[in-house]
């Protein structure tokens, strides 16, 4: 038999408690995301700066509290906002000396590359090359044969001239 007794309906929060939704947007949290995006784009900006860590921090901050009272009508003209407060805070603030943007240079001394200065005498070298190739590897190989050959000859000459 049926149960005829009919149960009030679960609240739509008891059923889908794993169902995510999306906040209500208040001026709170309009504005929080407001200074998120402008805050991503201060630290981005500052982290390029040879500032030391703690005025990074300071600079975001102030920039940030100036922000949240005139923050704009949409996201893209508060972080444009906070851009031109942030540059503000920067010219009031000198840049300090003993921070360096790069590592430390080492100047050596460097051979300077030799450079040739006639076109011509490069073409002619390299036509050059492989005639002095083949001639010296006449001189250093048939060379020594074409002296013993002479030397033979002589020999023979003079052996010839003293025997007549």
């Amino acid at each position: 038999m049926k149960n005829k007794t009919t149960e009030p309906p679960l609240p739509y929060d008891a059923c889908n408690s794993g169902v995510f939704r999306p906040p209500v947007e208040t001026a709170a949290t309009i504005l929080e995301t407001r200074l998120e995006a402008a805050g991503r784009r201060i630290a981005a900006y500052l982290r390029h700066l040879p500032l030391p860590e703690k005025s990074r921090h300071e600079l975001a901050l102030m920039t940030l509290t100036a922000l949240a009272e005139d923050p704009g009508n949409n996201p893209s003209q508060a972080e444009a906002r906070a851009m031109t407060i942030l540059r503000e805070l920067l010219a009031e603030q000198p840049i300090p000396l003993f921070v360096v943007p790069g590592p430390p240079l080492q100047r050596m001394h460097m051979k300077p590359e030799e450079m040739d200065r006639r076109p011509w005498v490069r073409v002619f070298l390299r036509l050059g090359r492989p005639l002095w190739s083949m001639t010296a590897y006449f001189f250093n190989t048939r060379l020594i044969d074409i002296f013993q050959y002479a030397l033979l000859l002589a020999g023979l000459y003079i052996l010839d001239a003293t025997l007549r």
